[in-house]
């Protein structure tokens, strides 16, 4: 069998990337995943957070990725953030351009009527109705509005704001990925074939070309390679393959394939932080939703409009067991610190820094948000139900202790930017070919090179479809 796409990762976008090429019966696609097939299972990750100290980094080793594991979350990107991607020189990812994917993706059970909505779609789209609102949630988005943040039922249209429903990927309770979605129903196909189990180790180049991949010492050869493994993982296995900063490859033993300077640099990822709250008796009942409501909040006290808070209620027992929780996430959607992605040598896991509050202006908003949080929480509407515990007093014992608490919002993006022609950082084209090498593509968040607004889980899955249009209409 010639291999025509050989896809490496079958995630979120991996397996879009699958439905919709295999769907033309002459193509002959193979998806490779180093995950188990059914079984979750994690990369076991390690990153740098803040200053010296590291914690896990949660990325799904299982077909189907992170979104086997993640929060249901499927809030989009905004307008805002397409424009700036359009403004680099790369028109094709322009929000009326992407729109059409993100309406194909999906299928809006709640707005699917709307012309910026998909009813028809694989992924169903739905939110919990206010009337299943738990009381911490009614009461927190009752102090939001008194606070004047807008009340936005659909957070998923354009231009939207403020705090409303989340969208989740979920028919009722049940959690909807792309692996289900997808991937399942193309699995009959005889041109598709799902390989788990089996690591890519590196991408194989001869003279410029990719020509396969190597995983479990076996070479698999193909007309293109696709990588969508994620990130950090796609700039690392760019980085073993010889594509990347020579400098830095040939001082770890690595024959460079491809000088790309950009490969690994320019890592976005939003800080979190929380503010813990017990709820009162009876205000939290034993099955309720994780999370109902979120927040994209235009306006922090002190800061220009622009969208770049998040801010979630999370309902139920904390990760490592204990009574439930109502925490009130706070997270920056558009820090201006970047991390990296290297290696410590030719093999092994990816040195992931996240680079949080490098810039000093981060912690700063970081800080003003936190303390806003902290004022929602206090408002009587929202104290009715829930306790939160007292924040640090002074702006020195605040920052320490985001410095020692904040996390990663699990929203990496980067790595394997994309831009214009004549952009030494570039790493792909706007047709997400590899710079200085053929039959080469990458079509996962490590193509985006501006942060957006989200949690990004449905932006891979547009990713997935847009790219998959863009390879299926040529050349």
């Amino acid at each position: 069998m010639e291999i025509d796409h050989l896809i490496v990762g079958a995630g979120t976008a991996g397996c879009v990337l699958a439905e919709r090429l295999s769907a033309d019966p002459a193509r002959q696609v193979v998806v490779l995943e180093a995950g188990a097939d059914g079984e979750d299972g994690d990369w076991g990750l390690r990153a740098t957070v803040t200053g010296g100290r590291a914690e896990p980094l949660a990325r799904g080793k299982v077909v189907g990725g992170s979104a086997q594991v993640n929060g249901m979350g499927a809030l989009r990107a905004t307008v805002r953030d397409f424009r700036a991607w359009a403004a680099l020189g790369l028109p094709a990812w322009d929000w009326e351009r992407v729109l059409e994917s993100y309406r194909r993706v999906e299928t809006d059970l709640d707005y699917g009527g709307r012309p910026y909505h998909g009813d028809a779609g694989p992924v169903p789209i739905t939110r919990w109705p206010e009337t299943e609102w738990t009381p911490p949630v009614q009461g927190l988005v009752e102090a939001m509005t008194a606070a004047g943040h807008p009340y936005c039922p659909d957070m998923n249209a354009p231009g939207a704001s403020g705090v409303g429903p989340y969208p989740h990927n979920r028919r009722g309770r049940r959690r909807m990925p792309t692996a289900l979605t997808h991937l399942a129903p193309a699995r009959a196909r005889p041109n598709l074939t799902v390989l788990p189990g089996r690591a890519a180790e590196r991408v194989l180049v001869r003279r410029g070309r990719a020509y396969g991949v190597l995983a479990g010492g076996e070479t698999l050869a193909a007309r293109e390679v696709i990588l969508a493994a994620g990130t950090p993982l796609t700039p690392a296995l760019l980085l073993r393959s010889g594509i990347g900063p020579a400098d830095e490859l040939r001082g770890l033993g690595v024959d460079v394939a491809a000088d790309l300077p950009g490969v690994g640099r320019g890592l976005y990822d939003q800080p979190g932080a929380v503010l813990p709250a017990v709820p009162r008796p009876g205000a939290l009942p034993a099955d309720a939703p994780v999370t109902q409501v979120v927040a994209r909040l235009a306006a922090v006290p002190g800061h220009e409009p622009d969208d770049g808070f998040y801010l979630c209620l999370f309902c139920g027992p904390p990760p490592h067991g204990g009574p439930a929780m109502a925490t009130i996430m706070v997270g920056d959607l558009v820090p201006a610190s970047r991390g990296s992605v290297t290696l410590a040598g030719p093999s092994g896991p990816p040195l992931v820094d996240l680079g949080f509050y490098r810039e000093p202006g981060d912690l700063g908003r970081m800080r003003e948000a936190y303390r806003h949080a902290w004022e929602l929480a206090r408002d009587p509407a929202f104290a009715a139900t829930a306790e939160a515990v007292a924040a640090p007093g002074g702006d020195a014992e605040l920052d320490e202790l985001l410095r020692a608490g904040t996390f990663s919002r699990l929203a990496l993006l980067g790595g394997a930017a994309m831009g214009p022609e004549g952009d030494a950082a570039a790493v792909v084209g706007e047709d997400c070919r590899v710079r200085g090498v053929e039959g080469l593509r990458v079509a996962d968040l490590s193509i985006v090179p501006v942060p957006l607004r989200s949690p990004t889980a449905l932006d891979a899955m547009m990713i997935g479809e847009h790219a998959a249009g863009l390879i299926l209409a040529g050349p």
